[in-house]
């Protein structure tokens, strides 16, 4: 998750806007870096954060070619903490917390009373709790969920407004991380261990929303700013770019990850969105004999992967044909300059999910013609290993 990664695509940033930056918006610790950088400022899920620095689709070919550099200090991080933590964690989702030991992470998800995704989430194993990374629009929707599910007596502790989040990104990435101190060559993919950078202590994990190798520094919101400038320049010989809101989804649509809003929401179940490999149906969770009875009755949609085969941006919400059929809507699109292509997710009927067949978007007021494909779009070079 990585997760990263919230609320609504680029082109919803750039609307908001366009529609005025009068509201009171929240502000990472990073904000000055960004203005002082040059970075183009857009309201996402309430908070003032860059869409871009220079040009978007740079930005994304810097990723998979050398390495970028993210602020994603709106996310929310959820603590959970008592004898029973565990035994609750288990419970509010479907993945098996059990799996992970202290210094290992989890791809997880809360499920609502029908089935659908309240949100997905990152959950750290730590030596006496579980941290809980969820996105910046849901944090206050998953607080009040866990707290009115909490039958344990566990602390739910918000450490959001203290607990900045710094993403580097890309081939170059572990490189970065040792100029600056870190020896992080021997830390496995959903893994996370304590280290420091410039003296400033810094819990980090190594996974990553763009499908390259990366890490996740957390740190306190204070020291975030410093950590950030150690960061920029180690990265000077190594071609660290800046990046911002417009090459994550870029990136993350490449990788075929969900972004809450659009491949995921309440209304969506995790079979029809691809995730059914997060439910672990051997244990008691919460809404599992809803999850039984949906996965007995089988899915009616599947997400899937579609390029097309001429110019046209997808949106979110283009309806999908096969001939005159209407057969579903696209979830997100953009164009890849690292495919090269116009690509995109779909929620389509199932019966047309195979890789190969022929499909047509109604892009405004004009039919492109395009093909479902197989999912990511680019190949990982990260042994990834999913507990």
């Amino acid at each position: 998750m990585v997760k990263y990664f919230s609320s609504g695509a680029v082109l919803s940033c750039l609307s908001a806007f366009k529609q005025g930056y009068n509201m009171e918006l929240k502000k990472t610790s990073l904000h000055q870096k960004h203005i002082n950088a040059k970075g183009h400022i857009v309201n996402f899920s309430g908070w003032a954060l860059p869409v871009e620095y220079t040009s978007t689709l740079k930005e994304a070919k810097a990723v998979r070619s050398a390495c970028g550099l993210f602020d994603a200090s709106h996310m929310g991080e959820i603590r959970i903490r008592g004898e029973q933590a565990l035994s609750f964690l288990q419970a509010a989702t479907p993945n098996d917390v059990s799996l992970i030991d202290v210094g290992q992470q989890q791809y997880s998800l809360f499920i609502n009373s029908d089935g659908g995704i309240i949100d997905d989430l990152m959950i750290y194993r730590q030596e006496d709790s579980f941290l809980c990374v969820v996105n910046a629009l849901n944090k206050d929707k998953v607080l009040l969920w866990l707290k009115q599910n909490n039958d344990r007596g566990v602390e739910i502790l918000d450490e959001s407004a203290n607990t900045a989040l710094i993403c580097i990104q890309g081939p170059e990435s572990s490189a970065i991380m040792n100029t600056c101190g870190c020896n992080l060559n021997n830390l496995k993919y959903m893994h996370s261990i304590y280290s420091d950078i410039d003296g400033k202590t810094i819990f980090v994990s190594r996974s990553g929303y763009t499908g390259e190798d990366g890490f996740e520094i957390y740190s306190s919101w204070d020291d975030a700013e410093s950590i950030w400038d150690v960061l920029v320049k180690a990265g000077e010989n190594f071609g660290l770019t800046l990046c911002g809101l417009g090459s994550r989804n870029i990136l993350r649509i490449e990788a075929g990850y969900s972004l809450y809003g659009h491949e995921i929401g309440e209304n969506v179940n995790p079979y029809e969105a691809g995730l059914g490999w997060v439910i672990k149906l051997d244990k008691d969770f919460i809404a599992k004999d809803k999850l039984i009875a949906l996965k007995l009755s089988g899915t009616v949609k599947k997400k899937v992967g579609f390029v097309l085969l001429q110019g046209g941006v997808p949106r979110q919400g283009y309806e999908v044909y096969i001939e005159d059929r209407l057969i579903g809507k696209v979830l997100s699109g953009t164009y890849s300059p690292n495919v090269n292509k116009f690509i995109g997710m779909a929620m389509i009927d199932k019966e047309f999910a195979s890789a190969g067949t022929s499909i047509t978007l109604k892009i405004r007021d004009r039919l492109c013609g395009g093909k479902v494909v197989k999912l990511p779009f680019i190949e990982s070079k990260v042994k990834r290993e999913m507990p």
